[in-house]
């Protein structure tokens, strides 16, 4: 897929072609948008440990393959990796696409007459809330793709430990 703009300069997004942590950066949506949209439409909050819960369900994962075979083992890892941001990305690109729609049907809501005003306002309300759901779906995704690459990443360089939000987590009988 190509991006037209109103120059003769032809984009090539990377987030269509790289799937790593970059290229969903790229796409991914506000994380503060979360909790507002949640609210707004009465929809479930997002967890705040997923990424935690995700890089704990991959460590398990990773824990059954075989690594005997070192470079099948780092093939399956990145590939594990990989197919989590392509789906994060997808999903991101796609709430992006779908805000976009619900955001013509607002404007043309706003600036329709009184008698097609009901019927707009209607699909446009409709629309955000797919649009809400959308955007949802898309950060659940990023976050379990972090959380998925932050398992695939410590365990290539050979780390087993775990650590909840990037902080360095103490042997039990040693917590202050």
């Amino acid at each position: 897929m190509l991006t037209y703009t109103d120059t003769n300069v032809v984009r090539f997004p990377r987030e269509l072609r790289c799937f790593d942590l970059d290229a969903l950066i790229e796409v991914e949506p506000d994380i503060m948008q979360a909790d507002r949209l949640s609210e707004r439409y009465g929809l479930d909050i997002l967890p705040f440990d997923l990424i935690d819960v995700a890089e704990t369900e991959a460590r398990e994962q990773i824990a059954e393959f075989n690594a005997a075979d070192a470079v099948a083992f780092q093939a399956t890892l990145r590939q594990m990796s990989e197919q989590a941001f392509s789906r994060a990305i997808e999903l991101c690109i796609h709430a992006q696409k779908v805000d976009a729609r619900a955001g013509r049907l607002r404007r043309q809501a706003d600036a329709a007459k009184p008698a097609e005003f009901g019927f707009l306002n209607v699909c446009a309300e409709d629309a955000e809330r797919t649009a809400a759901i959308a955007t949802l779906a898309a950060l659940t995704a990023a976050h379990r793709a972090r959380g998925i690459d932050a398992a695939v990443s410590l365990k290539l360089q050979g780390c087993d430990r775990f650590f909840p939000f990037g902080l360095v987590t103490l042997p039990v009988g040693k917590r202050a």
